[in-house]
């Protein structure tokens, strides 16, 4: 994916220092400490004695042994001189602890990604892509069609995330084509599509009502946090594969909201709100597979960019055109099977294959035709315990875990981060 800085990274800093990020105002230390007696008051009369004020305390860690206990401290503090801080250093390191400081070689640099809530509202804003879609398709080619979409896109992209997302006002065309290719997909996927999905689609349409009008993303953002947790981010257009995959850490799915050409309601080159909402949303609504969902985004936060890709591709074999086993027949799942004709016609007929993320993540797929393979697994457990084991092989040099009582990505580690892969 191809992405460039908006603003210029001591601006970004600024506005959004964060606990778990190298910010150069800021200085952090991580003190492994034995827990000594009175190991914390050592601790905290060094920084008193040099005049040095703390800013946060982060208990990261908690080693219990019958013969051990080892407090894991990440303490952030403003920048004092150069001689202060050695003194500090000194003093830390004369008592029974293990001093490491942001300036150390150990701490690792990987590529930033959101920590908590208030980081997910830069969503959009960091990167932009070159889309590699068909061009000549009238969503690009008609004008009119065109301004209508880039109206919803700007609506869209001025929501914040955690505000209440803005309705938008359909036109009698749009829901016209939202009824028409509705029916089609739904009659369609009836024999072809995971009995899971279809009762979780019913489920929805029997809360919502969608069947007969377009749904606003309020409405199914509402749904979805009572249902699995899952929240909506409104977006413009298609995010890099970064940050729509790191926003899925945070169990927060980026949602269009403008509707494909009514000449061509079929088939989208672009992801639009009939993808949305008929693909995803119905996955979103079932636990386990939004638990599947949010452990490709944990994996992916903080990866270096050849293994974004490769998530990218898993993703794509998973969620977007997963099938999985039901009843000894294989059964469409993804997002993508479940808002093309294309595809649902293709499904019964295509090669199937046992899914490998070992084997399939290196492997090229085709974006703009329907899929000439799909990669099944027996159960969606399977695919959760697959993909935390490929989770674990790609070599990040820090743990990462979601707190659902903060709402926040931790690492077991102090990291620095950077906007752009060196």
């Amino acid at each position: 994916m191809f992405c460039k800085f908006l603003f210029p990274r001591q601006n970004f800093s600024s506005l959004y220092p964060k606990r778990n990020f190298h910010i150069d105002y800021l200085q952090d230390i991580q003190i492994i400490s034995n827990d000594y007696y009175s190991s914390l008051k050592h601790i905290y009369e060094s920084f008193s004695t040099h005049k040095i004020k703390i800013s946060d305390i982060q208990t990261m860690k908690l080693n219990r042994t019958n013969n051990d206990q080892k407090l894991i401290l990440k303490l952030t503090f403003e920048k004092p001189d150069t001689s202060r801080f050695n003194r500090l250093f000194s003093d830390l390191q004369n008592g029974q602890e293990i001093v490491l400081t942001n300036q150390n070689s150990k701490i690792p640099v990987v590529p930033w990604y959101p920590r908590n809530q208030n980081d997910l509202k830069s969503l959009g804003l960091l990167m932009i892509v070159d889309e590699e879609n068909n061009q000549d398709h009238p969503q690009f080619t008609d004008e009119q069609y065109r301004k209508r979409r880039e109206e919803i896109a700007k609506i869209s992209q001025e929501h914040i995330f955690g505000q209440t997302i803005p309705n938008i006002d359909y036109t009698e065309q749009e829901e016209a084509t939202w009824k028409k290719i509705y029916l089609v997909l739904r009659e369609k996927g009836k024999s072809l599509l995971s009995q899971r999905y279809l009762k979780n689609l019913q489920k929805i349409e029997n809360a919502l009502g969608f069947k007969y009008k377009i749904p606003q993303l309020s409405e199914i953002d509402a749904y979805l946090q009572a249902e699995t947790g899952f929240r909506i981010k409104a977006t413009h257009g298609i995010l890099s594969q970064r940050e729509f995959l790191n926003a899925l850490a945070h169990r927060v799915f980026c949602c269009t909201q403008y509707i494909r050409h009514h000449k061509y309601p079929e088939y989208s080159p672009e992801p639009d709100l009939i993808h949305e909402v008929l693909g995803h949303v119905p996955l979103f609504a079932d636990k386990e597979i939004a638990d599947l969902s949010q452990e490709i985004g944990i994996i992916s936060c903080g990866a270096e960019q050849k293994d974004i890709k490769r998530l990218g591709t898993l993703y794509w074999s998973t969620l977007e055109f997963g099938a999985c086993k039901e009843n000894g027949q294989i059964k469409g799942y993804g997002a993508g099977i479940a808002s093309s004709t294309g595809e649902l016609d293709n499904f019964p007929i295509a090669n199937y294959e046992k899914f490998d993320p070992f084997l399939h993540a290196d492997r090229q797929y085709p974006t703009q035709i329907v899929q000439p393979t799909y990669l099944y697994s027996e159960d969606f457990d399977e695919v959760i315990q697959e993909l935390i084991m490929f989770g674990k092989s790609l070599q990040k040099p820090f743990g990462l875990y979601y707190d659902f009582v903060e709402k926040e990505l931790k690492a077991t580690k102090i990291i620095k981060t950077h906007l752009q892969n060196p």
